[in-house]
This record gives structure tokens, sequence and C-alpha cells, in this order.
């Protein structure tokens, strides 16, 4: 079997949204390659989701011996998957160097791609905007959006979706708790009789949703658990990160909005194409527009049936062919 190394981090200052996604892109293959995950410092959570996934587990080092950790962990042959803002040109010249194949997968279109697969998931970059070597593969947009098994399965599609009720997450760590200023905002609109909000272990602000009362708080769930509660949901309240690609892969209502320059992309992409209701910047979003917004996504069941023309489940396939033809 070839072996896939997977290199990725997450923790409380800088989220789990690429750790989650790459090793839910390793679920995909796992039982055709011989999967491994490098990370610095994973927490017990961590190491919980890899071995479930992963037949091997490399923790490197909380400091930068862990770039030459990693290339000394590295055989001949191996195709390693990179996922961090961090892994630049020479970065990746050290890894193909080593007799690698690489893939890199990016939000941004700003470095210098010399990887023999870029996979950049955010619609809308022009292929000509990226700077690459002519062997270098671009598996670019939703075609190729990052979802973890759960949501290639069309039965939570057909799940009947109860009144008043909403799904929500800004991230597993929630810098700016977000939550509770969306909570305090639903709350004065008194329209909602159950909300569900998805945090992680990195979000420190719990006491701030104490007095919510009809709030329930999911931590750390899988990915079935939270495919059922975006299923079941009436509205979703997301921004536009990973958890965009999985509430409309499913169907959702979707009220979007951002609160980092790398989601102004796929927000403007996903409002333009009528596949979600925006709201703009969460950090400055004022109750009068959140009210506004989310009378009209009440009201928008059409966004369902354009994100299912998006969402064809062809990104399964087409994410496995990329390993099948390195």
């Amino acid at each position: 079997m070839k072996r896939v190394v997977f290199r990725a981090d997450g923790n409380s200052q800088i989220g789990y949204g690429h750790f989650i996604r790459s090793l839910g892109l390793a679920a995909l293959i796992n039982k055709e390659f011989n999967c491994v995950y490098a990370t610095q410092t994973p927490t017990v959570y961590q190491l919980n989701e890899i071995k479930k996934i992963c037949n091997h587990v490399i923790e490197l080092s909380d400091s930068d011996k862990h770039y030459e950790e990693f290339l000394n962990f590295l055989n001949v042959g191996d195709i390693v998957v990179l996922d961090n803002y961090f892994f630049n040109s020479e970065y990746q010249i050290k890894i193909r160097k080593r007799g690698c194949k690489l893939i890199y997968i990016d939000d941004h279109n700003d470095k210098d791609y010399v990887c023999d697969v870029l996979i950049n998931n955010i619609p809308g970059f022009p292929y000509e905007s990226f700077k690459k070597e002519d062997y270098t593969k671009l598996c670019l947009g939703t075609d190729y959006a990052l979802l973890r098994e759960d949501f290639f399965n069309p039965k939570y599609r057909i799940i009947k979706k109860k009144p008043h009720t909403i799904f929500m997450s800004f991230g597993g760590a929630d810098f700016f708790n977000i939550s509770e200023k969306i909570m305090t905002f639903l709350e004065e609109m008194n329209l909602f009789s159950e909300i569900h909000l998805l945090i992680g272990d990195a979000y420190r602000f719990f006491p701030s949703l104490e007095k919510f009362h009809n709030l329930k708080i999911h931590k750390n769930i899988n990915a079935n658990e939270v495919a059922t509660l975006i299923a079941t949901s009436d509205i979703c309240i997301v921004p536009a990160s990973s958890l965009l690609n999985e509430a409309a892969s499913i169907g959702s209502k979707i009220l979007l909005g951002f609160f980092a320059e790398n989601q102004v992309q796929p927000y403007n992409y996903f409002v333009d194409n009528d596949l979600a209701i925006g709201v703009g910047d969460y950090r400055t979003l004022n109750f009068n527009l959140f009210k506004e917004k989310v009378e009209e996504v009440i009201k928008s069941s059409f966004l369902i049936e354009n994100q299912k023309k998006v969402y064809t489940y062809q990104q399964c396939t087409n994410l496995k062919k990329v390993f099948y033809d390195l």
C-alpha cells in the first residue's frame, strides 16, 4: 500500500479547521492508502481522531525543529499532503527532493506553487492567477470541496427539517465570541425554540452563554452528528469556512458572514450566486441588519435547490482521483 503522509496542525491559537479537513481527506482514501498523520503537540482529542482514521501518528516538536523532523521522516515514493499557510515554495522543493509527490492545500493564491497538485476549494480564483510550475495540476473551487465522508451521503438531504430550529457555529475557537452576539440577537427576535451551537476545545467564553436557556451546546461531536444537526435545522448560521461547504452539501437555508480575510472571497461567491444570504462581517454586524436577513433567509428555500446543483457528490470521486493519478 502506498503511503500518504498528512501534515497539518490545530490548536487554540489557530483553530482546528486545517486539522479537521485534512483528516477528513485521509478518511476518504484510507482503505486504498496507508495514511499517516504528522502534527505538532496534538491534544488527546486530536490523537483519538487521528487513530480512528490513520495507521500512525507523528508527534512533532512545538518549535521550528518540526520542519526538519518532518523531512527526516519521509521516504522515497511517499505522497505528502501539506495543509497550512507557512509551507513556502522552498519547503515544497525540499519535500519533492526527497523523492515524494506533493499535494498542497491552500485557501490563497499568494505563493509560488512547486507542488505536484494544488487543491484550493475556495471558489472564484481564476486559473491564471496562480504562480506555478508547468507540471503543477490545479484542482480549484467547489468541484474539490474538502468534505468529510459523511457529507457525501445523500440520506441527510431527505431528513425533514424542524421548524423554528437553528444550527450555528463560528469555528471551534470562536476567537471573537460571535456566538454570544448572535445568541443575543436571536433571543431579542424570539422566533426560534431550539438553537444548536457547535464549538470546540479552544472556546474560552462558556460563562457568557449560560444566560441563554434555549441554547444547546455541542462540543467535539463527530461528522455524523454535525451532519444530522445541519440536516434537521431550519436555518444554518455559519462563516465562509469549511463548515460552509458542509452545510451547503446537505442543503440548508444558510445565513452567511465572515470574520477573517480568507473568508471574504467564498462569502462573496456564495452570496452573489444565490447559495446563501449574506450579513457581511460578523464582527461589525448590528441587530437591525441581522433581523432583516433572518427574515429573508426564512423564506429562501431556493437556496437549497441551488446548492444541490453545485454539490453533486462528484467531489468525492474528484478528490480520490487526485491520489490515484499520483
